[in-house]
């Protein structure tokens, strides 16, 4: 079997699962920090995160697939634990920083709303 084919497997299986699995984490803990920056709205706030949740599966997912398009080929099984690594490594790095920059985000909308209500 070509070595090409399971390098795609084998990375968007695992990057799937990485994906999806902090995605329901950021969905799930998240929720705090939203019915706190609409207090007494809890739909709004509720419906911010189930949209929050579809724009980063629909991002992180198909950048993951898109990549797949970048990769050369695949020689041996060393250089496709090295593109996986390198791969997967950056999928990491790259949630990472939406992560802060989603928090970031956040911060700056409540200092925002606390200065608007006082």
């Amino acid at each position: 079997m070509n070595l090409n084919i399971i390098a795609y497997i084998m990375y968007f299986g695992i990057t799937a699962f990485i994906i999806l699995r902090v995605g329901w984490l950021f969905h799930h803990y998240g929720a705090v920090y939203l019915h706190d920056l609409y207090p007494g709205q809890p739909d709004m706030a509720k419906s911010l995160n189930n949209l929050l949740l579809i724009g980063y599966y629909l991002l992180n997912l198909g950048y993951a697939a898109f990549s797949l398009s970048q990769w050369p080929v695949v020689v041996s099984t060393e250089h496709l634990l090295e593109l996986l690594c390198n791969k997967i490594g950056l999928i990491c790095l790259v949630l990472g920083a939406i992560h802060f920059a989603n928090m970031l985000w956040v911060r700056l909308l409540k200092k925002k709303t606390i200065t608007i209500t006082n």
